[in-house]
């Protein structure tokens, strides 16, 4: 994912951090991010391809939000 962002510009790490932090919110993630649903979910569909589709899966997304918060703290150094 990180390396999707970095070669297309988009902001799908940053989707997919907001999506945890909002407790898996579509509403609550659109809001904080500033666009529609609609935009919410496509991001979020793209993100299951890449990283395959039990990317929303309890045992998963402990894995993907270690990774999210160890990419921020080194991206902090």
């Amino acid at each position: 994912v990180l390396d999707y962002d970095t070669a297309r510009s988009t902001d799908l790490v940053t989707t997919l951090d907001a999506y945890f932090a909002q407790g898996a919110s579509l509403t609550r993630t659109r809001t904080l991010l500033h666009v529609h649903v609609n935009t919410v979910v496509q991001r979020l569909e793209r993100i299951g391809r890449l990283l395959g589709p039990d990317w929303n899966e309890p045992p998963r997304t402990l894995e993907i939000q270690l990774a999210l918060r160890l990419h921020r703290l080194t991206q902090g150094l």
